[in-house]
């Protein structure tokens, strides 16, 4: 049987793998390939060790039938891939996606070659329509268009069994952190080599899972993902932004005013905004009800503040863990519960989680996060039950996710 001459150079990952799975399969269990004939000596040499097939099935030419369907299965496989393969530039334009592609084709060209060349990406996009909402596309500086078509690349490192395409009549997505092609570190400050990530998870009872990236949005996803060579693209609502010093973020957000009156009299906003990879647990003004704020010490207010900020760990929602012990800045500890209500920190209960930041995460609390001895609610039924954030902590968002600005 001649050699196939279809170059596989050009098709999908799982297109090449099919094609030469059946392939081996192919010569393998063929007889006439089994072997040839040495010109020199005319001593047939045996390439392939011969098989004793059991199959009861009956055989076409020495090969079991059994053999043949699966060849011609794993054909068709490749064939239906190929067909839908494509680049992403290409894959996006015939999809109604041509205001987004141009993003890619203007930004840095080594976004576009690291995605070409690699696999499992996940691409948020935003349609033709969604990107005439956003008044600013076209206005974007080139930096600014790379910063963005980084920041929207992101690759699916999670095991293969655990990757799955997404699509709206799915519900309950499983919640999970993508690092991002945006690597700045004039815009990124994670640690030397992090690149910046973004968080998708389920909200409440939505259908659709939610992204959560910079300017403390959370976007939802609007369509079923959609293959392209490099892995998938995925509709989502807005633009994926990029995330801010916390300053910047805070200004978005003006209803921390006891937090933001505290910080800038303690002088604290500066060294947050400028410490490597943190989480920060931002009090909410009702969490100060019970404190008078005006008697406080600059001493005091250092000593309080400092308490909701874990360092060296930035802690995205999906990677917490129950009973995950952290150090804050103040020299104490956090401990992390995880319960069927919502998750804590020394007692205090998350509102709104996964405010992405230039330099960490933060996230809301309802009330202040005491020393290392505070207490999380025990445990009931199933111990350390991930519970996801629901849609009621969203209105809390606007509140708190200004705290985002504290780095």
């Amino acid at each position: 049987m001649p050699v196939p001459t279809t170059s596989t150079s050009s098709m999908r990952p799982g297109s090449r793998k099919a094609v030469n799975i059946a392939w081996k399969l192919h010569m393998w269990c063929t007889p006439a390939a089994q072997g040839f004939v040495d010109p020199a000596s005319s001593t047939p040499v045996f390439t392939h060790r011969t098989v004793s097939f059991t199959f009861p099935l009956v055989s076409i030419s020495g090969t079991p039938i059994i053999i043949m369907i699966l060849f011609h299965i794993l054909l068709a496989l490749a064939a239906a891939t190929l067909a839908s393969a494509d680049t992403l530039i290409n894959t996006l334009e015939q999809n109604g996606f041509s205001d987004f592609a141009s993003i890619f084709q203007d930004a840095d060209p080594r976004i576009l070659s690291s995605i070409e060349v690699g696999s499992n990406f996940i691409i948020y996009a935003t349609n033709n329509t969604q990107s005439a909402v956003n008044s600013t596309l076209g206005r974007r500086k080139l930096s600014r268009r790379s910063q963005i078509a980084a920041m929207a690349s992101v690759q699916n490192t999670a095991p293969r069994s655990k990757r799955l395409r997404f699509k709206r009549q799915q519900a309950n997505s499983p919640a999970a952190v993508y690092q991002s092609l945006l690597g700045d570190p004039d815009i990124v400050n994670l640690g030397p080599g992090v690149n910046q990530s973004l968080v998708e998870r389920p909200v409440g009872n939505a259908s659709v899972p939610t992204v959560f990236a910079g300017a403390g949005k959370a976007i939802p996803v609007v369509g079923d993902d959609i293959p392209f060579d490099g892995g998938v693209i995925r509709p989502v609502a807005s633009l994926v932004e990029i995330p801010s010093p916390i300053p910047n973020t805070l200004a978005l957000f003006p209803n921390l005013s006891n937090l933001t009156a505290l910080l800038n009299q303690s002088d604290l906003v500066e060294p947050i905004s400028e410490a490597t990879g943190i989480t920060f647990l931002a009090p909410e003004d009702g969490a100060f009800a019970a404190v008078n704020i005006s008697a406080l010490t600059n001493e005091q207010v250092v000593a309080i503040l400092s308490q909701h900020v874990i360092v060296n760990h930035v802690g995205y929602s999906p990677l917490l863990k129950d009973g995950q012990v952290l150090n804050t800045l103040a020299n104490g500890t956090i401990t992390v519960a995880l319960r069927d209500d919502g998750v804590y920190f020394n007692g205090a209960k998350v509102t709104a989680a996964d405010v992405i930041v230039k330099n960490g995460v933060v996230h809301t609390v309802a009330s202040l996060v005491g020393s290392g001895d505070g207490e999380n609610p025990p445990a009931i039924g199933a111990a350390g039950r991930r519970t996801e954030l629901g849609l009621n902590t969203i209105g809390y968002a606007f509140v708190g996710m200004a705290v985002a600005a504290l780095f």
